[in-house]
């Protein structure tokens, strides 16, 4: 398992440079050409073994361009080797035969190398999201676990009235905090599995942004951060579960709260154009890079300075999910690190 800082090494990688592949090439059909002159009273049977060989060898570690170029020496090769035995240069169908088969060998194991490159580089990224995923969730896991047992010690040891409100506050919110925490990998699971179950019915949305807005203004009232709310005064109704919608309302609030500094400013806003539903977000916060915006929206990835805001990065990709169960689609802007976000949900209209 690779560790944070180590070098990524697999004897499957292709040469770096062109003129490193080129010179394989050569050195490999030069081998190859040697032993053919060198053994061919003993290999005339298997006397194309060793360029077949040089072929496989090449393209494994080389790319598709190299694998022609390989190809083409050894046909050469194979030619000029019955030159100097036979001292006949031959040019029948027998060479496109040859040609052909060496040419298909050459692709087909360029094809497979490039295909097992692919999947090592996605199983060394899957092994590193792993590891990240791990690093985060225990310290967000330890984190509330810490203050609930501290604040436990302190009442042991002091029953003050005024410290046992203090410790069951403080108690209170890390219980919490443990809970949404494992209710977002538990959605995650059920999203990812399709056991989410939706409660589908004609829902006003009105309402649901309205209360998402009133649950997140605590946290943006405790940051000084201006929270603006804008509902149109005409009936917005899609069907959909009520529960999953403000979810995905809150999520979408609290995220933009959670990467938007202090006095800033987050706002939230329902439109209903024609037959769909529109529900913008957007604050003054941190931004998204432009590298890290295609793929916000997938599981543990997560914006800039995440790693000291905390979370596991779930939010988004299960509001993903959630729009998608919805037929509906969310998409992110940003105009790149420290300008802002904004997110647009659209589901269709009842």
């Amino acid at each position: 398992m690779l560790q944070a800082g180590e070098p990524d090494v697999s004897i499957s990688l292709p040469l770096k440079t062109s003129t490193g592949r080129i010179a394989m090439a050569v050195i490999a059909v030069g081998v190859a050409f040697a032993i053919d002159v060198g053994f061919s009273s003993t290999m005339e049977a298997h006397r194309y073994a060793p360029f077949i060989f040089a072929i496989i060898l090449v393209s494994f570690f080389a790319d598709r361009s190299t694998s022609l170029l390989v190809t083409l020496l050894a046909v050469v090769a194979t030619n000029y080797s019955d030159y100097l035995l036979e001292h006949r240069l031959r040019l029948d169908s027998d060479d496109v035969v040859q040609t052909a088969i060496f040419v298909t060998i050459a692709m087909s194991i360029n094809i497979l190398s490039t295909r097992l490159r692919r999947a090592n580089a996605e199983l060394h990224e899957l092994d590193r999201a792993k590891d990240r995923f791990i690093a985060a969730i225990s310290h967000e896991l330890r984190t509330p676990a810490t203050v609930i047992i501290g604040w436990a010690q302190i009442l042991r040891e002091d029953s003050a009235e005024e410290f046992r409100r203090v410790a069951a506050d403080a108690i209170e919110q890390s219980a919490r905090a443990q809970a949404r925490l494992i209710e977002d990998l538990l959605d995650m699971n059920r999203l990812l599995l399709g056991k989410m179950h939706l409660q589908i019915e004609p829902v006003p949305l009105g309402s649901i942004v309205r209360e998402a807005a009133e649950m997140i203004h605590p946290a943006a009232e405790a940051k000084s951060i201006s929270l603006e709310v804008s509902v149109p005064d005409e009936r917005c109704v899609v069907r959909g579960d009520p529960v999953r919608l403000q979810q995905i309302c809150w999520n979408l609030l609290q995220n933009a709260v959670k990467f938007t500094p202090a006095k800033g400013r987050v706002a939230i806003e329902l439109k209903c154009p024609d037959r769909v539903a529109e529900i913008r977000v957007t604050d003054s916060g941190d931004g998204i890079d432009a590298e890290i915006l295609p793929g916000i929206f997938e599981p543990f990835r997560q914006g800039n300075g995440a790693e000291e805001k905390g979370g596991l990065g779930l939010g988004l990709a299960i509001v993903r999910e959630l729009v998608s169960a919805h037929r509906g689609t969310i998409e992110a802007h940003s105009e790149g690190a420290g300008k802002g976000a904004r997110f647009l949900v659209r589901l269709p209209r009842e």
